[in-house]
C-alpha cells in the first residue's frame, strides 16, 4: 500500500506497475523486499541494499491496511467484510497520496464513486444504499466541495478545497447516499481539527489534505452502516 502511494507520482514508471526502488540509494527491490509487513520487520526498517532508514511510514501504511481488513471481517459477515475491506483499501491508499503529494487521482476517486450505485444494483447487500439515491449522493456531494471550493477561492484568491475533495465526497455520497455527506463532512473536518492541532499547525495559512480525513470518516460512517443493518436483519 505505502509502495503504490509513492509510485504514483513517478514519471519514469507506472503508477501501479513499476519495479518498487529504495528511495535513498535506487536500487531495485525484489519481491521479498515488498512483502507487506514481513519485509519491514526482517531488515529492521533498512534497505538490505544501502542500509538506509525504511522509515515508519510503510509499515503504518501496512498495518492500517491490516487493521481495516481485521476491523472489517471482526464486524461483518464475509460478504459484506470483503466489500469494505476493498473499499478502505483504496481509501487508505487515497489518503497516503493525498497525504504525501497533495492530490487525489481520478484513476482512484471516479471507480470508487462508480462502484457503490453499481454494487448495490448488482449485489445488493443490507445496508448499501439503492443506486439511485447512491448517484443522488454522489451529484450532490460533488456539487457541494465544488461550489464551497468557488467560494472560498473567489473569497480568498486562492484555492482551499480542490476538485480531488469533491470527487472523493461524491465517492462518499455513492456509499452513503446524501444523508451521509453532512456526517462525513462533520467526521472529516473534527478529526482534521485534531490532527491539525497535534501537528502543530495551528494558523488560519497552514494548509493540510483534507482528503485522508474525508477518507477515514466515509470508511467509518460505511462500516457503522453496514454493521447496523447486520445487526438489524
Amino acid at each position: 500500500m505505502g509502495a503504490l502511494a509513492s509510485r504514483w507520482p513517478a514519471l519514469d514508471r507506472g503508477f501501479l506497475f513499476g519495479r518498487s526502488r529504495c528511495a535513498a540509494c535506487g536500487a531495485g527491490l525484489g519481491w521479498r523486499e515488498t512483502l507487506p509487513l514481513w519485509s519491514w520487520v526482517a531488515q529492521r526498517g533498512r534497505c538490505r541494499h544501502c542500509g538506509g532508514a525504511i522509515g515508519w511510514r510503510p509499515l503504518a501504511a501496512e498495518l492500517a491496511g491490516a487493521a481495516i481488513a481485521g476491523t472489517a471481517f471482526a464486524a461483518l459477515a464475509p460478504a459484506a467484510a470483503l466489500l469494505l475491506t476493498g473499499v478502505g483499501w483504496c481509501l487508505l491508499l487515497l489518503a497516503l497520496i493525498d497525504a504525501a503529494h497533495g492530490r487525489l487521482p481520478d484513476i482512484l476517486t471516479l471507480p470508487l464513486a462508480l462502484a457503490g450505485p453499481l454494487v448495490a444494483a448488482l449485489a445488493p447487500l443490507p445496508g448499501l444504499v439503492p443506486p439511485l439515491e447512491g448517484l443522488l449522493g454522489a451529484g450532490l456531494g460533488f456539487a457541494l466541495f465544488w461550489a464551497i471550493g468557488r467560494l472560498y477561492a473567489a473569497w480568498r484568491g486562492q484555492e482551499g478545497l480542490g476538485l480531488g475533495d469533491a470527487k472523493l465526497l461524491a465517492a462518499a455520497g455513492a456509499w452513503l447516499g446524501p444523508p451521509g455527506l453532512a456526517p462525513t463532512i462533520l467526521v472529516a473536518a473534527i478529526t482534521g481539527l485534531v490532527a491539525a492541532w497535534l501537528g502543530g499547525r495551528r494558523r488560519g495559512g497552514d494548509a493540510i489534505a483534507f482528503g485522508p480525513f474525508l477518507a477515514l470518516a466515509c470508511w467509518l460512517l460505511l462500516l457503522r452502516q453496514l454493521a447496523g443493518s447486520q445487526g438489524g436483519s
